[in-house]
């Protein structure tokens, strides 16, 4: 069986057949996303405590903080935009708890959108309040319950040339208002849009060792997994370092394989 990668969740109402009741909800594309890589996806809905967070993500093989609402600009020392969109204080509280233990514990962790905004300032680093404000147009945005897409180049880094194309402009799915301003420490920044917005961060060796990737982009939303297939591949590696020696036939006990 696959590496078991926990994917954060949104704490929301939902309605489905006649009820109407609080919710832990993620859209399908990334669970997808996940098992078509050869992953099995499990939620990790918000509201936990560290301890709990520490403990859930140390039996993890990978991490993905998912896309949501912005970050409290509070957790980076900045007022509010007009335009920004506060979380849930749950979230952020569970999220950055979850960022610390898989960051602390070396689980493998990609966030994607929202999610590379929480590792960013987790570490740190601050954001754009409302990316319009500084390129003059909305065409990071997307329409307003759906996506859109821009070019990014990856020209930086050592690990997302790897994966995906260097030094040639590609297509992302795109839906976001905010964007990384200056990066948190131990990240560095890999790509960029045309208009010079910070598309993707990742770990600088020596001080955040490991698979540590975030994208600004939508990579769940397209038809391109070789990001999740890296994400699997990484935690697959983690899991096979990570699991006790062990007699014919036991490991197949520990793992459910």
């Amino acid at each position: 069986m696959g590496p078991i990668i926990g994917i954060t969740a949104y704490a929301a109402h939902a309605q489905w057949k006649g009820w109407s009741a609080p919710a832990s909800l993620l859209p399908w594309s990334y669970v997808d996303a996940i098992r078509r890589s050869g992953g099995r996806p499990v939620l990790l809905p918000p509201g936990g405590s560290d301890d709990e967070a520490a403990a859930t993500v140390a039996s993890l093989d990978g991490v993905v903080l998912a896309g949501g609402a912005d970050v409290n600009p509070a957790r980076y020392g900045a007022q509010p935009h007009p335009e920004t969109a506060i979380s849930d204080p749950d979230r952020d509280a569970w999220e950055f708890a979850v960022a610390s233990a898989a960051l602390r514990e070396g689980v493998p962790l990609l966030g994607i959108c929202r999610g590379m905004q929480v590792l960013n300032v987790y570490l740190g680093g601050t954001l754009h309040q409302h990316v319009p404000d500084l390129v003059g147009h909305d065409g990071h945005n997307g329409p307003h319950s759906g996506f859109d897409a821009h070019r990014v180049r990856v020209t930086a880094g050592q690990r997302l040339p790897t994966i995906l194309p260097g030094g040639d402009y590609f297509d992302v799915p795109t839906h976001h208002h905010q964007a990384v301003d200056v990066t948190g420490a131990g990240l560095v920044a890999v790509a960029w849009a045309e208009d010079g917005i910070v598309e993707a961060v990742e770990g600088n060796p020596g001080e955040l060792d490991g698979f540590v990737i975030g994208v600004q982009w939508h990579p769940e939303q397209g038809d391109d997994p070789r990001l999740f297939e890296a994400l699997v591949a990484a935690a697959n590696q983690r899991r096979a370092e990570t699991l006790p020696s062990v007699s014919p036939g036991t490991e197949e006990l520990l793992t459910g394989a």
